[in-house]
């Protein structure tokens, strides 16, 4: 009979472990599932900011760039003259 109560005692210590562990094991797992949807959702802000500037450059002319450089341009053929 001791040796049962023994055995039995061991085997709800293991269950308590084995439920401390899977406790342990779905928190990390729900942290990291948290970091991963927020760097997923930065990511699909970050794509939609860029598309989103891309089709406003298109629609109001966006060659910020390119004007500069022909005002570059054309102070130096004016200097040239």
């Amino acid at each position: 009979m001791n040796r049962l109560l023994r055995l039995g005692g061991w085997a709800l210590l293991a269950l308590v472990m084995l439920w401390v562990v899977a406790e342990i094991v779905s928190i990390v797992l729900g942290i990291v599932s948290w970091v991963v949807s927020t760097l997923v959702s930065l990511l699909v802000v970050a794509v939609l900011l860029y598309l989103v500037y891309l089709a406003a450059s298109r629609l109001f002319g966006g060659g910020g760039g390119s004007s500069r450089s022909r005002s570059r341009s054309r102070e130096r053929e004016k200097i040239y003259e």
